[in-house]
């Protein structure tokens, strides 16, 4: 079992020590396809049809911004807080949240979160993300493709790039056998970015009344997920907070951009002849 395990850990600690220059090379390949985009090649992949479901650009563009300063408080506080052999500062306040959450922590509701704590799984987050990104390219929704991928490996590798920066370790005692660092949450940025996605991609396809609901259903999803991570000790608090403000705010200026060169004014700019249908 652990020989099996093996390649895995190889290929994390390959992606942990490279996760910047791929994150990068994501961004260029984005940036090329968009430019092919715009000149309509290949032409099989750009059949994206302008949806009039559309999420406000100013609101999507605070919430990143938000987020930004979110993450940037987190981090700069358990970055000062390493300053220190005794806990302080936001990590004295992370151990008396874990200490509130999880001291004597009912069985159904450790069966609860150990369930649903799966959500957040690399593996399960994996094979979803491929499953989707396969069927958009089957559907030939080519914008939708670039910004599912843009956002879910995106965030993947930002979560890589912060966890080698800030070389967090992870709460003692944790109710489930974790690896790596801990700052920030790769699960709660994950579920973030991915049921945001989600959301995003059902509600362009959905009746309005239907809109809020979905959108309300990814953020229990994602906050479910989160919590879930500390009440099993995984994380702290402010690791799952700066999860979701990493996961959320990338995910809300891939969804700026890509509303952008949906409907003009940014890279690729909209098709012409595109006809009006929620897809």
């Amino acid at each position: 079992m652990l020989a099996a395990a093996a390649p895995l850990v190889s290929m994390a600690h390959w992606l942990d020590r490279h996760a910047l220059w791929l994150q990068l090379l994501l961004l260029l390949a984005v940036a090329g396809l968009l430019y092919l985009r715009m000149r309509q090649k290949p032409a099989w992949l750009w059949h994206d049809r302008t949806a009039p479901y559309r999420l406000p650009g100013g609101r999507l563009l605070w919430a990143a911004g938000l987020a930004a300063a979110v993450f940037g408080l987190l981090a700069a506080g358990i970055h000062q807080s390493h300053a220190s052999s005794a806990p302080h500062g936001l990590a004295a306040l992370d151990l008396a949240v874990q200490r509130a959450l999880t001291g004597g922590l009912p069985s159904a509701w450790e069966s609860l979160a150990r369930g649903w704590t799966l959500l957040g799984d690399l593996r399960a987050m994996g094979l979803l993300g491929v499953a989707v990104a396969l069927w958009l390219l089957w559907q030939r929704q080519g914008l939708q493709l670039l910004a599912w991928v843009a956002a879910v490996a995106g965030t993947g590798l930002w979560v890589r790039c912060t966890k080698g920066w800030m070389e967090r370790a992870r709460p003692l005692g944790g109710l489930v056998h974790e690896s790596g660092f801990s700052f920030p949450s790769g699960h709660s940025a994950g579920t973030a970015a991915i049921f945001g996605m989600l959301a995003w991609l059902a509600a362009r396809r959905l009746p309005p009344g239907w809109q809020g609901p979905v959108l309300a259903a990814a953020a229990v999803l994602a906050l479910g997920t989160a919590l879930s991570r500390v009440l099993l000790s995984a994380h702290y608090a402010s690791d799952v907070l700066a999860g979701l403000a990493l996961g959320g705010g990338w995910t809300a200026l891939v969804l700026w951009a890509a509303d952008r060169a949906e409907h003009g004014g940014g890279p690729g700019g909209s098709l012409p002849g595109r006809a009006q249908s929620p897809v």
